[in-house]
């Protein structure tokens, strides 16, 4: 057997849905998904947005971070594939039976699915067909300000903000006025904050993290939120620091 199929095999088997083969496509107007040579269903715009109207799912977008700020599936939870996916994907997600529906960049549906189950996340439900694209054609998104640290030095408005980074990262550098909200307590991530309208600048060391902090403070009906670009390694060259 080659690896392709015995990934295939091992992903029906968990999941409990019937093994088909590689490159299965459903008949027309049956509304049966096909499936990926990973065994993950490939959902129509239709089937997703049934599935995603169910409390009990979440939404993740694998893309990376700069294409997810442009714009996204309200609701949705970014978890960049291209980075630490498997670290902040167990912090966010911990629940590893917890449903799930997958926005995935074009080419990465075989990797990500297999990397998923070899994290041991065995309910994922399915994947868009066709991306973010086919969402944008009929359904609205949102986007979140990618702010360049430029731009963020020209704001006179009031505002927050969030270094989302650890406290030890915190402790050895800081803007001013930053407070520290670790997003390593996703738990109670945001909790300390009030839905009053104040605007949120929210940045990590990089962008990896701030992205991940800016998808749950929007699903969470945080309206006010930018991030701010290249982190704290740009903002430190920009801006006196702490």
């Amino acid at each position: 057997m080659n690896k392709v199929f015995i990934t295939t095999l091992i992903w029906g088997i968990l999941t409990c849905h019937s093994v088909l083969p590689a490159q299965t496509k459903s008949h027309p107007g049956q509304g049966v998904p096909q499936y990926t040579v990973t065994g993950l269903p490939v959902l129509s715009l239709k089937q997703f947005k049934k599935l995603r109207a169910q409390g009990d799912v979440v939404v993740l977008d694998t893309r990376s971070a700069d294409d997810f700020l442009k714009g996204f599936i309200p609701g949705a939870i970014n978890i960049g594939f291209k980075g630490p996916f498997d670290t902040f994907l167990a912090e966010v997600i911990p629940n590893r039976n917890q449903k799930l529906l997958l926005v995935i960049e074009q080419g990465n549906h075989t990797a990500v699915g297999e990397r998923l189950i070899q994290l041991g996340y065995t309910a994922a439900i399915g994947v868009l067909d066709g991306g973010m694209g086919r969402w944008k054609e009929r359904e609205s998104v949102d986007s979140v300000v990618n702010l360049s640290v430029q731009k963020f030095g020209e704001r006179s408005d009031a505002g927050h903000i969030v270094d989302v980074r650890t406290e030890k990262e915190f402790d050895k550098g800081h803007i001013d006025n930053a407070m520290n909200i670790p997003l390593s307590d996703f738990a109670n991530f945001g909790n300390t904050l009030e839905k009053d309208g104040t605007q949120l600048y929210v940045h990590c060391q990089s962008g990896y993290r701030s992205a991940v902090a800016v998808s749950i403070l929007r699903a969470k009906g945080f309206k006010n939120v930018c991030n701010i670009q290249g982190g704290y390694k740009a903002l430190k060259d920009e801006i006196k620091e702490n």
